[in-house]
């Protein structure tokens, strides 16, 4: 069992809490806020029977890791178990529910920067321009499934592969009740580009605000 209020808060999101891992510096744990949870381990937003759907709360979890499977089976042949998908290591107890221990993605200041954070903070440079393309193309190429991914979802970075990248963190997965993207690859890469088109659109204008304020 693993108390969280022992180690450190790096991160919340409207939906998790994100804690340094105690053991492993490049590892973190998610938890689901307990403040939107029910004591039968539903969504307190959710009406009854929702809230007895499988998995509960934890049907976030179980998207992520059954999409990082699938990859993995898909590329069993090239021994592949990297991808622009944050890398999922298990579960623990935590006195706060169960936690999703995946790896930790940082910037080269070592700070956690999403796209969103980067984008209002700084002038994006070409390279940055490059690694989200690169991105886009490569979700469609391995057909990685997208849930709810939006510009907080993306978190930048350089030292996980030798070069600037951004990896997807929040909104992994099939969320569809009919997986009809998990189904067709076509499909999927539709949608991957519909996505990139807004996350886009929204760099964009908060580069020209950016711009604006200085």
């Amino acid at each position: 069992m693993i108390f969280l209020n022992d180690i450190q808060n790096i991160g919340s999101g409207t939906i998790k809490d994100v804690y340094q891992h105690p053991q492993h510096h490049n590892q973190i744990i998610k938890i689901i806020k307990p403040s939107l949870v029910t004591h039968d381990g539903g969504f307190l937003k959710h009406g009854k029977f929702k809230r007895h759907v499988q998995q509960g709360i934890y049907r976030q979890f179980r998207r992520e890791l059954l999409q990082y499977l699938q990859l993995c089976k898909t590329h069993y042949a090239s021994g592949q178990f990297i991808f622009p998908v944050e890398t999922p290591y298990g579960l623990v107890a935590t006195d706060q529910g169960l936690g999703l221990v995946t790896e930790k993605i940082t910037a080269p200041d070592g700070r956690g920067w999403t796209l969103e954070a980067l984008a209002r903070g700084t002038v994006l440079q070409p390279r940055h321009y490059q690694a989200l393309e690169r991105f886009f193309d490569d979700c469609v190429r391995l057909h990685i499934v997208f849930g709810e991914v939006n510009i907080a979802g993306l978190m930048y970075t350089e030292g996980r592969s030798g070069r600037p990248e951004f990896v997807l963190v929040d909104g992994i997965g099939e969320k569809l009740l009919i997986p009809i993207r998990a189904m067709s690859a076509r499909i999927s890469a539709r949608y991957v580009r519909k996505v990139q088109r807004r996350i886009m659109a929204q760099v964009a204008a908060l580069q020209a605000q950016h711009g604006t304020a200085a």
